[in-house]
């Protein structure tokens, strides 16, 4: 049976779209009781009409006893835990990077910044909570549609999708979900999943410790159904591409920074051998948190292989194998979701960390232009469909939603297609690509995805705006 994190490391990087049922409830929240099996009628249920916020996004929290430090090379990390009364949890990897528990919540801010001050540390930050952007922005999804409706719902044509499968089908190419699972039985998804050398679905599920990252839990459950949609969505824009399903969020649609760090390391390279190519080449991030934190920035820098001015220093010898991956040519290309707080003040993370071969992505419509609920400004650099958009649902059915979670996997799946017909560039040239033969929406500067001019490289015509 699958567990829950426990609730005082849980934060929650949710999920950056909507829950659904006959009132809006957020991924926090309680779902509507609807049948294990979906159903599938011939059209989707219309989502409701999303609205802008009326309130502003509120601050995160933190796991009140617990701080994430990384620590200059040679510093013994007893030495350090001795030092501020801490007992040492966990150790990222054979990285000088460490999660700590306090004696106490209250000395939190006090040791904080007496570690900030300390020369063995270079970076001291509490294990920060956030909450989903459902909290502040809530949208509705259905039930209903059927395989014949995903595959002819607008968002292919709008991204020309039939053109680039022409050219390239993402063949070869393993994209990681990072979200509540896959349902790994359905019909959609099942021949597309990525498998190692014995034959078992490469992934892994980071919230019981195993191997099994299929989606957990039932329709009564916050979370149910979001990694498998979003995985849903990569097959549609990639079909030949493989997905790796990595579970990083329960079954309430919960997790935490660290488990997602541990994640996004684990997807690059799976065997933690860096001289195979097993990991994954395309990381979706359909989540995530309102509080910056050096921990994720660390994490997308080292998967990304961000060339020599990259935030952090990297000379300890505990990341030789990510400096080894990187010098073969094994950067991987993250695309995050931005958020639905319909703002350009509210930033989601980490999307907004603006590492180079990373893209924050936000909600357009079939309109072509930017969603009511999409989050923008200057650190969102593209846009692609997330509003009313079809895709896979456990049990075998389909489901309408809208979010900017459904934006982010369309660009993964973009990805993939460049990394099928150009194997050797770096993860930022994939991005560069992407941005660059991109369309401009209506009523915006934010410009939105094309996938054929992305694969066959030209300047696409922009949107025909009314």
């Amino acid at each position: 049976m699958k567990r829950t994190l426990p609730s005082l490391a849980a934060l929650a990087l949710l999920a950056a779209c909507g829950g659904g049922g006959d009132a809006a409830t957020s991924l926090t929240g309680t779902m509507p009781s609807t049948p294990s099996a979906p159903t599938s009628p011939t059209t989707p249920s219309a989502p409701s009409t999303p609205t802008s916020p009326t309130t502003p996004p509120a601050a995160s929290a933190s796991a009140a006893d617990e701080v994430v430090v990384m620590l200059a090379t040679g510093v013994a990390v007893d030495d350090i835990a001795t030092r501020y009364g801490a007992t040492v949890l966990d150790r990222f990897g054979q990285r000088p990077i460490y999660r700590l528990r306090l004696a106490s919540p209250a000395t939190l801010d006090a040791t904080l910044a007496a570690m900030r001050a300390d020369a063995r540390i270079r970076f001291a930050e509490p294990n920060f909570e956030s909450e989903t952007p459902e909290r502040r922005r809530q949208l509705v999804w259905a039930i209903g549609g059927s395989a014949d409706v995903y595959a002819t719902q607008w968002v292919p044509t709008a991204l020309a999708l039939p053109q680039a499968h022409a050219l390239s089908t993402g063949a070869g190419v393993r994209v990681a979900v990072l979200d509540t699972g896959i349902d790994t039985a359905h019909p959609a998804l099942s021949g597309r999943l990525a498998r190692n050398t014995s034959g078992a679905v490469l992934g892994r599920d980071f919230v019981d410790g195993d191997d099994d990252a299929s989606e957990a839990g039932s329709a009564a459950d916050a979370g149910w159904g979001h990694g498998t949609h979003v995985a849903g969505l990569v097959a549609l824009a990639a079909p030949a591409a493989q997905l790796m399903p990595v579970r990083v969020l329960d079954a309430a649609g919960r997790g935490n920074v660290w488990v997602l760090a541990e994640a996004l390391l684990w997807a690059a390279d799976p065997d933690g051998n860096p001289a195979t190519d097993d990991g994954a080449h395309v990381i979706n991030l359909s989540l995530g948190t309102t509080a910056p934190t050096k921990l994720l920035d660390a994490a997308i820098e080292l998967i990304t292989c961000k060339d020599d001015d990259a935030d952090i220093d990297t000379s300890d010898p505990g990341f030789d194998a990510d400096r080894e991956r990187c010098n073969l040519g094994r950067g991987v290309v993250v695309i995050a979701a931005a958020g639905n707080g319909g703002s350009s003040s509210e930033l989601q993370y980490p999307a907004a960390e603006g590492v180079e071969g990373q893209l924050a992505v936000t909600a357009s419509t079939e309109s072509g232009r930017l969603a009511s609920f999409a989050n923008r400004g200057p650190w969102v650099q593209l846009a692609a469909p997330g509003e009313g958009i079809v895709s896979t649902m456990p049990g075998g059915g389909y489901a309408t939603w809208s979010g900017s979670s459904m934006a982010s996997p369309l660009v993964a799946g973009v990805a993939a297609l460049l990394r099928d017909r150009q194997p050797d560039w770096k993860a930022v040239d994939v991005t560069k690509r992407i941005e660059d033969r991109s369309v401009r929406l209506c009523g915006t500067e934010l410009r939105g995805l094309q996938a054929h001019a992305a694969v066959a490289d030209f300047v696409p015509s922009d949107t025909a705006c009314n």
